[in-house]
């Protein structure tokens, strides 16, 4: 299996396209690339050019002659209006009728002379091609006369060339095209890290186990040495390898694998994390808040932003929970709210927001961006489900970094191509600390990482680059037949944006999306408890669920699904909706409570979780300032944070919940902590 440099050639005069392609074909032998599968694409108009955009993922380069004829009806009807207004209706249900921008470019063009409107024109298509895969390099090929005019009307153009040179010499245009691609195509700190291990060095440093030698020559523990493989042990170097690059530093190897990722992803900075988003967010708080500094927090966010607030002894305000015990979700907060606490708090040095809900649930953030900025108050989004939200336009447009956030942290083992515990940050923020930063990272990393996972961190934006958009495209293409099939089903459903517009009434108003490879399945009108649902996928048809409630099931389309896992799926939903499953049934339908009880802060959350603390049972803890954090799962929203003082609806809820086989973290053996009486 080889890479596939396929080169697109876009030029409306049939003799003339394929004189270009012909020339750059016949040059392919020349350069010796046994390790690169190269081809032309042909496309006479701009909607097949778009088109093969949209659908071929494998095209790695564009070749547009400047002097093709973008015809009017192409830019307000067709293809451009498709990939400019259609793809968000993947994400929320939108029926925007094409009049809008691409309304827009057809007035222009028709109010211009005809050079005027080609070059117009010419520039929206390199636009939409860019809308589709930004990272998808763009060469013009035009008059050298004109060169320096078209470089100047035209954004996103990677490089020019003299039309009649290419047909004279197309090695010259194929050589650009072939370096541009292994750029991209580079694993800094991956191809480093091989050689070296690949040289098999004498082992004189940690870790102690030498390249595997004492495991590989223990009577005792060589099972492990053998279930892992050679390269696993040899692999395991120390940080004295000074080639490879510190992490703390970002040098070497290292730090140009980095300096890559913040290229793919588009923003200032991008550094590898390797104990996980829980160390980044807590990072991202400490650099950025001090003691007493106002914080606005998404309550429904991860607990490592609670503990890093915790540990910044920063003062947070609360966004309230919207929450559907129907279902057992919740959802983005209300705008409305995040606009009202903005606007009363502008002191507030950051706000912080889960982008992508577990369940999929999408933030307009490019609004939340606007209110933030307004004030000066920094923006950061929690993405850890979201880390391919770049690489589609379906997807983009709730993509925390093009809305501009200021800060960002992915969770790179989640949902794409990383070993667990591996994260990326990025920076976007231009007052950013890096100096700071630093000494805060060095306080949160092991002076000893694992060199594998930085490894995978930097083959997984070799593979987003490269590729992100053709595996995405693939997925969703799957989550809509898988949809479509289902429709057919009597019992089960796949949750879409309209029924979350019932759930929600505020998911319109606020233009939440949905991320489709989020697989929401309501069961609820199966029989059968959602213990047996579950034993039943894992055991009898090996299908391990991400997370139910007591009426769904979440499943997650990563990059890693493949559809062939699609369809044993379906074949398993499909046997549960025709009850040919023989399962116990279920004797009662308990919903979660509606109403989980607000947050009123007694004290500052740090000052109580540091307090002098002591444990008493739950059923007597009214009155008392809360000293931990608790949080039942599902929803895995925070009941009680350190510094609240416990009221008798927080005890209500608990004893709601009593009833129902859910995990209560900060309860042990019946007790919780809360700050000691003097």
């Amino acid at each position: 299996m080889r890479p596939h440099l396929k080169i697109l050639v876009i030029e409306d005069a049939v003799d003339l396209l394929e004189q270009i392609t012909s020339s750059i074909g016949n040059t392919i032998t020349y350069f010796d690339r046994s390790d690169v599968e190269i081809s032309l694409l042909e496309a006479n108009t701009v909607a097949k050019a778009l088109q093969f955009v949209r659908e071929d993922g494998d095209i790695q380069a564009v070749v547009f002659s400047w002097d093709v004829v973008a015809k009017v009806e192409e830019l307000s009807e067709g293809a451009l209006f498709d990939q400019l207004s259609g793809e968000k209706g993947l994400l929320a249900d939108n029926n925007a009728e094409p009049n809008g921008e691409s309304e827009k470019y057809a007035t222009v063009a028709k109010s211009q002379s005809p050079a005027n409107a080609t070059v117009e024109n010419n520039a929206r298509v390199i636009d939409a091609i860019k809308r589709i895969r930004p990272e998808l390099p763009v060469y013009v090929l035009g008059d050298a006369v004109k060169g320096l005019d078209i470089v100047n009307q035209a954004n996103g153009i990677e490089s020019f060339f003299y039309r009649n040179d290419i047909i004279s010499d197309p090695e010259s245009i194929l050589g650009y095209i072939i370096n541009d691609f292994d750029d991209r195509n580079e694993t800094p700190f991956w191809t480093e890290y091989k050689d070296y291990v690949v040289e098999s060095n004498d082992s004189w440093h940690t870790p102690g186990h030498s390249g595997g030698a004492s495991f590989r020559n223990s009577p005792y523990i060589s099972d492990f040495y053998r279930f892992f493989g050679r390269n696993v042990f040899v692999s395991d170097l120390s940080v004295s390898v000074d080639s490879l690059g510190s992490l703390s530093d970002g040098t070497h190897a290292i730090g140009k694998a980095q300096a890559a990722v913040s290229n793919t992803f588009e923003v200032r900075h991008s550094y590898f994390v390797t104990n996980g988003s829980s160390t980044s967010n807590k990072i991202i708080l400490q650099t950025l808040l001090r003691e007493g500094d106002k914080v606005i927090a998404d309550r429904n966010c991860h607990k490592s932003v609670h503990y890093g607030i915790i540990q910044a002894r920063a003062m947070p305000v609360y966004l309230d929970s919207v929450f559907n015990p129907e279902y057992g979700i919740f959802s983005p907060p209300k705008m409305a709210q995040i606009k009202s606490l903005i606007e009363e708090n502008t002191d507030a040095k950051l706000i912080v927001l889960t982008g992508c809900t577990y369940d999929g649930l999408l933030t307009d953030l490019k609004q939340v961006v606007q209110l933030a900025h307004k004030h000066d108050i920094k923006v950061f989004i929690d993405e850890a489900w979201f880390a391919y939200s770049l690489f589609h336009p379906a997807l983009r447009d709730y993509s925390a970094i093009a809305a501009g956030a200021d800060y960002i942290t992915h969770s790179a083992h989640k949902v794409v191509s990383a070993f667990s515990q591996a994260s990326f940050i990025h920076v976007n923020d231009p007052d950013f600390d890096k100096d700071f930063f630093k000494e805060v990272f060095a306080i949160h990393t092991s002076t000893s990482p694992k060199y594998q996972l930085i490894a995978s961190l930097d083959v997984c934006r070799q593979q987003l680059e490269m590729e992100g958009y053709k595996i995405l495209n693939e997925l969703l293409s799957n989550v809509a037949e898988l949809k479509s099939q289902m429709e057919k089903f009597k019992r089960l459903k796949i949750l879409s944006p309209s029924d979350f517009k019932n759930m929600f009434s505020h998911f319109e108003s606020d233009n939440i999306g949905h991320d489709p490879l989020k697989i929401l399945i309501d069961v609820s009108a199966l029989d059968y408890s959602n213990q047996e649902i579950h034993r039943f996928l894992m055991d009898e048809v090996g299908l391990e669920i991400e997370k139910f409630t007591h009426s769904t099931i979440l499943v997650l389309l990563t990059l890693g699904g493949m559809r062939s896992k699609i369809v044993r799926l379906y074949n398993a939903l499909k046997r549960l909706d025709d009850g040919a499953v023989n399962l116990n049934k279920r004797k009662s339908k308990s919903p979660l409570p509606a109403d989980i009880p607000p947050i009123h802060l007694d004290d500052l959350p740090s000052k109580a979780f540091f307090s002098p603390r002591e444990a008493i049972a739950w059923q007597n803890s009214v009155g008392r300032t809360a000293a931990g954090l608790i949080t039942p799962y599902p929803p895995g929203i925070p009941l009680i944070v350190p510094g609240q003082k416990v009221e008798q609806a927080h005890i209500d809820y608990l004893q709601a919940l009593a009833s129902q086989k859910l995990t209560v973290q900060g309860i042990y053996d019946g007790e919780i902590y809360v700050v000691a009486e003097e």
